[in-house]
């Protein structure tokens, strides 16, 4: 199974920019999870009777519970920053002077009346907080981004989980298969008076054993199925199985190149966005405390002489430039604490991303080992001992024995596939690196299959 995720850094991180190749899977029937991940979201296929790795993600990032409320924030988010753009509004004035008095301002006939209009010159103001919403407004986008691959990578380890258990289902059931013809075989040797009966009750034993090996197997199946079908939303399973094979290929990836991906990761660009809202915002505090002209002109009307005379006034508020300068401090020591969280992200990355590469290692060291070298040799044991028993030279106990070590290498070996794949997706989420030809999950295909 491979994820793929290129993150965007000082652009504006839109699903396209940051999700354009996630979990892109070129063993996948040619069948890119970039669609699913594309705003906006394609319609997913009607469930089949076995999901791939894709539809499961597509469904979950369209009808996962956590989702659903980011396009609402993101819209909010959008509509504040275009209230930002909008500024103070001018203010009409009418003023009556020398009217309703005594003597000659008796009255109205020697008032004077002035209707004036006065605004504020706020360009640059208008600027720097359109820039300082559409920052926080950024900063929700990468939320919801890393929360949507949240989503796919857990819908990843779901599928996964089971697929394993589709493939120990196989091995379990093939296993009991195995033990319905070692029962027949030895009944007609008990039978024939050329093995002991405590050889057939033993057999049977085995095969009950083997029995509840599958239905346990079966429940946690079941259980498996359920929560993937909670990825997107459902409270019932609403597919048979899913396709694919855990297979593991030759590992050619180095350290060097997955830990170069670290900061590209969205949690550490997320603290450096954060960083950049701060920027924005230390402007816009620089902005607001400048002195800013405040420009007013009208009509007055002379009563007495019933003439008319325009007016014309302008304005600048007195005071220091300096009044935010505390504010300025407290947004620069803000900015540096993003900036810190952000090297301190990085290094606790960097620690779980060697922590996995070094289990990765190992798993890929006992998948060779079990594949290539136990597994097989186990397995030919396996046939000269049912010789040997057959030829009364070993006893049913050592066949019984060799047989359950068959069975517990082959389980060993999905689990280690299995923790593999789940390191592989862990260290996609990690650094976005695509690790073509390390290893796959494939659809439509057996190869690799434990029988």
């Amino acid at each position: 199974m491979r994820l793929f995720i290129p993150f965007s850094t000082t652009k504006k991180p839109t699903t396209n920019r940051f999700f354009g190749c996630l979990l892109k899977l070129a063993s996948f029937s040619g069948t890119a999870i970039y669609f699913a991940l594309s705003a906006p979201l394609m319609a997913a296929e009607t469930p089949r009777d076995e999901l791939t790795l894709t539809q499961t993600v597509e469904l979950s990032l369209q009808s996962h519970p956590t989702l659903a409320s980011y396009q609402y924030r993101v819209k909010s988010a959008n509509a504040q920053a275009q209230q930002a753009a909008i500024g103070e509004k001018p203010e009409i004035n009418l003023t009556l002077e020398d009217a309703l008095g005594t003597g000659e301002h008796t009255g109205l006939d020697n008032a004077q009346s002035t209707l004036s209009i006065s605004w504020v010159l706020q360009g640059g103001l208008l600027d720097q907080r359109v820039k300082s919403a559409q920052s926080k407004a950024n900063v929700l986008e990468i939320e919801r981004d890393i929360q949507r691959y949240d989503v796919a990578a857990q819908t990843a380890h779901a599928f996964l989980t089971v697929l394993a258990y589709q493939e120990r289902l196989v091995v379990a059931k093939n296993t009991q298969q195995h033990a319905v013809q070692i029962l027949r075989e030895i009944q007609k040797r008990v039978d024939a008076g050329r093995s002991p009966s405590a050889d057939k009750f033993q057999a049977e034993v085995n095969l009950e054993r083997r029995e509840l090996e599958v239905e346990d197997i079966q429940h946690e199946l079941k259980s498996a199925k359920k929560v993937l079908a909670s990825q997107w939303g459902n409270s019932s399973v609403d597919f048979v199985g899913v396709n694919g094979a855990l297979t593991l290929k030759e590992q050619v990836i180095s350290y060097d190149a997955l830990e170069n991906g670290i900061s590209k990761n969205p949690q550490v660009q997320y603290f450096l966005t954060q960083q950049r809202v701060v920027e924005t915002e230390i402007t816009l505090a620089r902005e607001e405390v400048k002195n800013r002209w405040r420009f007013n002109t009208g009509v007055r009307r002379y009563e007495a002489t019933e003439d008319y005379g325009l007016t014309f006034g302008v304005s600048l508020p007195l005071g220091k430039s300096t009044r935010n300068k505390h504010q300025i401090s407290a947004l620069s020591a803000e900015q540096a604490r993003y900036v810190a969280d952000a090297r301190a992200k990085e290094i606790q990355l960097s620690t779980q991303l060697y922590v996995l590469y070094e289990e990765l290692q190992h798993s890929y060291h006992l998948n060779y080992a079990l594949t290539h070298k136990i597994l097989p040799r186990l397995e030919r044991a396996l046939v000269e001992t049912q010789k040997a028993y057959s030829l009364g030279k070993y006893s049913y106990r050592e066949w019984y024995a060799l047989q359950n070590e068959v069975f517990d290498t082959k389980m060993e070996l999905i689990d280690v596939r299995l923790k593999a794949h789940n390191n592989l997706t862990e260290i996609e989420r990690l650094t976005g690196l695509n690790l073509m030809g390390t290893s796959s999950v494939k659809e439509f295909e057996n190869n690799g299959d434990i029988q």
